[in-house]
């Protein structure tokens, strides 16, 4: 009787163990070849076979969606593909990180703005709620503004000097001219301030890339959160944007000593923007503001 209450034990002993083992095969995540960055792979550069490498790991089916695996990098690579954003050694190359076909020959093709003379990478700091929904690869226009309205009336005038003396104009145009060709001495000044505030229209560009800031990621390292990035990207806070030379002091100088801000143009007028062909703005005073708001002013009143 103890010889058989024996072997029932280790049968059902063996039992338990093999079911065990077979559970714990079921709940076991699924084994993925997962491409990874092999060297540190700069935004918008081409990526080929040899920055790559890949890893084998155990994640659930929803994480391995998020990820390019070895099956797929093949057609990927066949189509070029372009590393959307910075990716460093030992990371898993996300989906979203990449683009591929048509997507990647656009950023391709901005990258190889770093090797054209004739155009500068800016970066232009932005609030993002005070910009439009913007991608790399939009075409953009960049408005200076300066100055602000702290007074309870604003005045726009004209001075005129008669005489060899000047008038001691802070800024603005200054015109001087004879009042007759008998009398050199005698000359006649006009000055013209310019009054503030203003704005201009000063650049157009193609976003380049988008910098968004770096936070913590408060999941990063908690249990069962292996997939989990250490960093996670927060709010826009700067556009970098592909400008001619000619007009990158005049960004620079904008940056420095007022506003700037950012407007989405059509796509319609990238070849202008490109051609560096994009017809100028006059520019805003306070002195065509009024002049603008006067005459619309009399318009209405006069229907």
């Amino acid at each position: 009787m103890r010889k058989i209450q024996l072997i029932l034990g280790i049968v059902l002993a063996a039992g338990a163990v093999i079911a065990v083992l077979f559970v714990g095969q079921l709940t076991q995540p699924t084994v993925y070849d997962v491409v990874i960055a092999i060297q540190e792979i700069p935004a918008y550069t081409r990526i080929t076979p040899d920055m790559v490498g890949l890893d084998s790991q155990s994640v659930s089916p929803a994480v391995a969606q998020k990820y390019v695996l070895a099956a797929e990098w093949e057609a990927l690579q066949a189509e070029g593909v372009v590393a959307a954003d910075h990716l460093r050694p030992g990371q898993p190359i996300m989906r979203e990180l990449v683009a591929s076909g048509a997507e990647a020959e656009g950023l391709s093709r901005l990258a190889v703005a770093l090797d054209d003379p004739d155009l500068v990478i800016l970066s232009v700091p932005v609030d993002q709620d005070e910009i439009p929904a913007t991608v790399p690869g939009d075409v953009v226009g960049l408005f200076f503004s300066a100055g602000q309205i702290r007074a309870n009336s604003l005045v726009t005038y004209t001075t005129r000097t008669v005489g060899s003396g000047r008038p001691g104009a802070t800024g603005g145009y200054t015109r001087t001219f004879y009042a007759s060709q008998d009398d050199e001495a005698r000359v006649v000044t006009d000055t013209t301030e310019l009054e503030l505030p203003l704005a201009k229209w000063i650049a157009n560009g193609v976003v380049y890339r988008i910098n968004r800031e770096r936070r913590e990621n408060p999941n990063y390292g908690a249990p069962g959160m292996d997939a989990e990035p250490r960093y996670i990207e927060g709010q826009i806070k700067g556009l970098d944007v592909v400008v001619h030379r000619d007009l990158a002091e005049l960004v620079a100088f904008s940056l420095a000593h007022g506003k700037v801000r950012v407007a989405v143009l059509p796509v319609v007028a990238r070849g202008y923007v490109e051609a560096g062909a994009f017809p100028p703005a006059p520019g805003l005073t306070w002195t065509d503001f009024e002049a603008l708001f006067f005459q619309e002013r009399a318009e209405v009143e006069g229907r």
